[in-house]
């Protein structure tokens, strides 16, 4: 009995760890709003913030690139399953999707950039024997004003992310079946998915696109490095108004009206959501087999192509740059090629490059021990099963968070502390972890622990001999993500750490536009290789731990 009861407060101790900064955040975010701390906000904020002329352009801007972004990447998805599903793009779609979402935010954006500016190589490559120009054009600019840019790079970077999540749903809604019994009925394959496959898709990724709509509406990175400067998105705004310590108030206000404007963005989905149910209702209703899609598909292929494509030159791009001594518009390639400059700006380089690796080594260490913990304990029933807590930082925004985060780190003393930046890297990691490996764990067949139980093996030795081995997929794919998520943290990282940690996020968003193109080309592309190496270690390992089993049990 005593056992069971410290296994228990130890699952409860890891979801107290976790809780309890989010119930800090927000506390530490409301006070201040309303001048309930002395010392750092003594006033209201909120008619400080309405007072402030950037505030609706902002509120404007944000709500503009927000819902188009997460609109465009969700008909992206549509399109891309009804069209290039069982056309030869689609394997390559499917090659394409692990290194894309490995790929951090920020790193993305520069490669996006690189891309479309006035100088960008897509400008490169047309002239002048198309366009004439012989010096980049003035016409156009990126990012431009109304944040048209950052549309853009939200939607290449959030369509791999919705794309995976719904192949992920598609085994277990057997589509062979539901198109063959439509055909068969004389439907054409659109009416089939619209009516039959898609309604049932829908409901099983409606977390996930609420988790793109979040962080479309609250993004702090890319908005700084393809947003517009005048006026910023919302989230840029409040970033300005919490460097001022006089504006700590209107800031937090800023952050709880930023938080309310997500979850009535959620609930205005959820009645989009039932007028589109209406509406579908009375065209299932109205028997039309509809047309062929052969006349749309090769449109689809296209699109699909097309933005995937421009992710991957976004990368190319990275490389060209960060290996490039001579690069005069309108070559298409550099006229000279150098690493030089790796060596020369080892100071810019390696610094950020080391923190970054120990922030994400102890993060994705400490988040899959927390995570096997928690999974294991609700497996033998020591704690209930809750998911919906888990969901819980990847849908408010991180500035409501982290600027009471902040605030409650500055009282105690913990700010600028590596254990508080560690710690924040955990927190945002964690839910990654317990949601890929919850499916896999709990449908583990016990009949693996019941046979090794049967043959002498205790507890410990059949969860680390039989039970972790045969789960060592699903554990390697949660060490990459919880790396991931953590290379990618440039927020948590700035506003916990005081700005004493110079990991490779921090150094790619505050020295865009101040350095060499070619030293910020090095810095995203080594963002870009740690998360996918770390993918790639994702599949070697489980393969090199199971094959020696494997020959032992074939003998």
């Amino acid at each position: 009995m005593e056992r069971r009861t410290a296994t228990s407060l130890l699952g409860w101790g890891v979801l107290l760890l976790f809780v309890a900064p989010l119930c800090a955040g927000f506390l530490g975010t409301l006070l201040p709003a309303f001048g309930l701390v002395p010392g750092l906000a003594e006033t209201e904020g909120f008619s400080v913030l309405f007072a402030d002329a950037r505030f609706w352009p902002a509120v404007r801007l944000t709500l503009q690139t927000g819902f188009l972004a997460t609109a465009l990447v969700m008909v992206l998805t549509i399109v891309c399953l009804v069209c290039v599903q069982r056309t030869r793009v689609w394997r390559w779609v499917l090659a394409s999707l692990p290194p894309l979402l490995a790929v951090p935010h920020a790193a993305l954006a520069v490669g996006v950039l690189f891309l479309i500016t006035p100088s960008g190589w897509v400008a490169r490559v047309f002239s002048p024997w198309l366009t004439g120009w012989e010096r980049p054009p003035d016409f156009w600019v990126a990012p431009d004003a109304e944040g048209m840019t950052l549309v853009l790079g939200l939607v290449v970077k959030e369509f791999p992310f919705l794309l995976l999540a719904a192949l992920a749903q598609l085994p277990s809604l057997n589509v062979e079946a539901s198109l063959s019994i439509g055909r068969t009925l004389g439907y054409s394959p659109a009416r089939c998915w619209s009516r039959l496959i898609l309604p049932q898709l829908y409901p099983r990724i409606r977390s996930t696109l609420l988790i793109i709509l979040a962080f479309n509406l609250s993004v702090v990175d890319m908005a700084l490095l393809l947003g517009p400067g005048n006026p910023p998105t919302f989230s840029v705004f409040l970033m300005s108004l919490v460097n001022d310590p006089g504006m700590r108030a209107a800031a937090s206000a800023g952050a709880l009206i930023l938080a309310l404007g997500v979850f009535a963005s959620f609930v205005g989905l959820y009645g989009l959501e039932q007028l589109i149910s209406l509406w579908a209702k009375a065209r299932r209703a109205n028997g039309r087999r509809g047309a062929t899609l052969n006349r749309w598909r090769g449109v689809g292929v296209g699109l699909v192509s097309a933005v995937l494509l421009f992710s991957v030159l976004g990368l190319v791009m990275l490389v060209l740059w960060s290996f490039t001594r001579r690069w005069r518009f309108p070559d298409a390639l550099p006229q000279q090629w150098s690493a030089a400059h790796w060596a020369t700006r080892s100071d810019v380089l390696v610094q950020p490059l080391v923190l970054s690796v120990y922030f994400a080594i102890g993060t994705m260490v400490l988040a899959i021990v927390a995570a096997v913990v928690w999974l294991e304990l609700e497996r033998l029933n020591r704690v209930p099963q809750i998911n919906s807590v888990w969901f819980i930082p990847l849908l408010v925004p991180q500035v409501t968070l982290l600027f009471g985060w902040q605030a409650v780190a500055l009282l105690m003393g913990a700010d600028g502390h590596w254990l508080t930046v560690l710690y924040s890297h955990w927190v945002y990691a964690l839910p990654y972890v317990v949601l890929i490996l919850a499916t896999a764990w709990r449908e583990h067949d016990p009949a693996w622990h019941h046979a090794a139980n049967t043959l002498g093996g205790g507890y410990w030795r059949v969860l680390s001999r039989v039970h972790m081995p045969l789960l060592a997929k699903p554990l390697c794919q949660a060490a990459a993500v919880a790396l991931a998520v953590s290379v990618a943290q440039y927020l948590p990282t700035l506003l916990l750490g005081a700005g004493r940690y110079q990991t490779l996020a921090i150094e790619l968003v505050t020295s865009f536009g101040g350095v060499d193109r070619r030293v910020i080309a090095a810095l995203a592309l080594m963002q870009s290789l740690l998360p996918l190496l770390a993918f790639f270690a994702a599949l070697i390992v489980p393969w090199i731990i199971m094959k020696p089993r494997a020959r032992a049990w074939q003998r």
